[in-house]
């Protein structure tokens, strides 16, 4: 009975010369990607103007203690990102091969010589030796002088099983939204994201049940997560898309729309391709391809990118056949950026290349596993030094330096990666390495002998060798009379 009333209304509206033309549905079409595409550019412009603020050290330098139950962790940010307002940052960690993951939003700047750019965060863990951790940060746009909301960029959890659907703990937060923008099916909270080494996985989570399609007729609804690669040429947005409408014409696939900043226009839109999984199962529309379907478009650009990311932002579009194209709701801007760090074992850092020249003290710390020195210090005698880094690239052997004066002597220094230290001590000579005060001749005894050889060096104040440590009783860095009248005080016991 309903399939024959559904026949008579069809063929009522046939009669009645309604059903829409093909070239009403290509209109309906090209109206929606253009939404799509105009919010996939704005996007794009986004990310063009906090680049060049942001780009040298964008998420830079990642490194971290081995693992540890205090676990420390280090990403250098650009001065312009950590001076600008409503700036944060968490560090996600999971010792248990990323099944669960805590979360630190203490994050901040650490504001040490040698760290000026550097933020970092003490996460207290179970101390198990197999950590994984990603860090996402977030900066108001208003800061920057943009009017795109809230900007993350954040790492993800790495799903190399490539796991569909990934499960909760496989994605990580890219871009929000506030709830209420529009119906709850439509209102988009949150766009999250992961990756495999051949795959892109995304999710558009929105307040209510997903996906309504939309009448037979229309108005009918289309779901799209727009990808963007920042640092291409083309103004090209492609997307995972999901719709279920205009008459058959609106379909899932992943689609490419190509425009004009000039005029603000859509030059045409095509399926990229089909070939792509999605789920349309609870208050989420999730998609999934070859990565490689998009960056070997000869649009894309060049990949991997600067970035090692792509942007995403999520839009929901209501169209039907009068060509009432409307934007329900859209999501704040995020760049994944494609990677995770790990690790499972750990080796000892390395101290090389111990220099003292003009009263700087240097060694290189190297760390094959690129972990940061949460220890670096040098004693000298009874003073402690904490030494300074020139970088933070601790693979590849970070410089470490301290100004500890003239005169040399016994010096101990002290590293740790968190989990093991190594420690190295070395006789500079000179001025502190004496044994015995007094004794200028080394031979275990203070008498006539120092005397001498202590009136000698005053007398010879040109000779090259003119000073000695265990002379220099007042510990001036001169040798005068008044340190033999010291030596002759301590003979008499004076």
């Amino acid at each position: 009975m309903k399939n024959y009333i559904l026949l008579l209304l069809s063929g009522f509206i046939l009669a009645n010369d309604q059903h829409p033309t093909q070239t009403q549905i290509d209109e309906m079409l090209h109206q929606t990607m253009q939404v799509i595409w105009e919010e996939a550019m704005k996007a794009k412009a986004a990310i063009h103007q906090i680049t060049p603020q942001v780009r040298e050290e964008l998420l830079d330098n990642l490194a971290s203690s081995a693992p540890t139950d205090f676990f420390v962790t280090h990403a250098d940010l650009s001065d312009s990102l950590t001076s600008a307002t409503n700036t944060s940052a968490s560090v996600f960690i999971s010792t248990d091969n990323q099944t669960t993951w805590s979360e630190n939003s203490e994050v901040a700047p650490i504001n040490q010589e040698g760290y000026e750019t550097t933020w970092g965060a003490t996460t207290q863990t179970d101390g198990a030796d197999n950590v994984h951790w990603y860090l996402s940060g977030s900066v108001d746009s208003g800061a920057l002088g943009l009017d795109f909301g809230q900007i993350t960029v954040s790492q993800s959890p790495y799903n190399g099983s490539n796991s569909w659907p990934p499960l909760n703990n496989l994605y990580a937060t890219i871009a929000a939204d506030v709830q209420g923008d529009t119906g709850s099916g439509q209102d988009i909270l949150s766009i999250r994201a992961t990756y495999s080494d051949n795959k892109l996985y995304a999710s558009m989570d929105l307040a209510g049940g997903c996906c309504a399609e939309g009448g037979f007729f229309g108005p009918w609804n289309l779901y799209a997560i727009a990808i963007v690669n920042p640092d291409a040429t083309n103004p090209v947005a492609y997307a995972y898309a999901y719709g279920n409408g205009g008459l058959g014409q609106l379909y899932p696939a992943i689609y490419k729309i190509d425009g004009d900043l000039t005029t603000g226009e859509i030059g045409g839109f095509e399926v990229l391709s089909d070939n792509f999984d999605y789920s349309t199962s609870g208050n989420s529309f999730q998609a999934t391809s070859l990565l490689s379907i998009i960056t070997n478009d000869s649009d894309w650009g060049e990949w991997p990118n600067s970035f090692n990311g792509v942007a995403l932002v999520g839009t929901t579009v209501q169209a039907d056949i009068s060509l009432a194209i409307e934007l329900l709701d859209t999501s704040d801007l995020g760049v994944l950026v494609m990677s995770t760090q790990s690790q499972t074992t750990n080796t000892a850092p390395i101290l090389t290349d111990l220099l003292y020249e003009n009263s700087i003290l240097s060694v290189v710390y190297t760390d094959a596993e690129n972990n940061l020195a949460t220890n670096h210090e040098l004693m000298v005698e009874d003073m402690v030094f904490i030494m300074t880094p020139d970088a933070h690239t601790y693979s590849e052997g970070v410089t470490f330096s301290a100004d500890i004066g003239d005169g040399g002597g016994n010096v101990e220094l002290y590293f740790s990666d968190g989990a093991t230290s190594v420690t190295l001590q070395e006789d500079l000579g000179g001025g502190n390495a004496c044994q015995l005060a007094g004794d200028a001749n080394a031979d275990g005894t203070v008498n006539v002998i120092d005397i001498v050889l202590t009136t000698n060096i005053i007398l010879c104040s040109d000779c090259p060798d003119n000073y000695n440590a265990c002379s220099d009783l007042n510990g001036d860095m001169m040798i005068n009379v008044l340190d033999i009248v010291a030596i002759v005080n301590q003979i008499l016991g004076l």
